[in-house]
């Protein structure tokens, strides 16, 4: 009998939906733009998002486009390798800034885009982001585009829960 209840046990365990898991880095500071304040502080703001919102936001810099044509295909393929979005939700964003190359990229999963398309994106970066950059006041810049991409996303009509 007690084994009977054990396996019971088991086997409805095995069909409990499992918590999608929480991204375990989200800064990706290859280029070494930011000081370690920095990195804590947007680290605590994409931290923050993703557990408001489940979706994930991925910082990375870079000095080179690592064999790839441009930007957006590096960050294409940064947002793949790292698995950024959550499985079936497909809501993740990845912001590449390389002070070397002078760029800055914003790419949104396929579920992200539906809420905030490319236009958007290249809005923040235009308005936001560049001014502050030709001021050298890079970090100022990152701050300003994640932090509108951030309240962006959770809007209650953008939520994609």
């Amino acid at each position: 009998m007690r084994a009977a209840l054990y396996a019971s046990l088991l086997l409805c365990l095995a069909f409990v939906p499992k918590k999608d898991k929480h991204r375990e880095q989200f800064i990706y500071d290859d280029e070494n733009a930011f000081s370690t304040e920095e990195r804590t502080r947007l680290d605590t703001l994409l931290r923050g998002h993703e557990l408001r919102t489940t979706n994930e936001i991925v910082l990375i810099t870079t000095e080179t486009y690592r064999g790839w044509e441009d930007l957006a295909l590096f960050a294409a393929s940064c947002g793949d390798s790292l698995k950024v979005g959550k499985p079936r939700k497909d809501n993740g964003v990845v912001i590449v800034f390389s002070k070397q190359l002078r760029e800055v990229y914003i790419a949104a999963g396929l579920g992200t885009e539906q809420v905030m398309a490319p236009a958007r994106s290249q809005k923040y970066i235009d308005s936001l982001m560049i001014p502050l950059f030709k001021e050298n006041m890079f970090f100022d810049g990152i701050w300003a585009g994640t932090n509108a991409v951030v309240n962006h996303l959770e809007l209650p009509e953008n939520r994609m829960d």
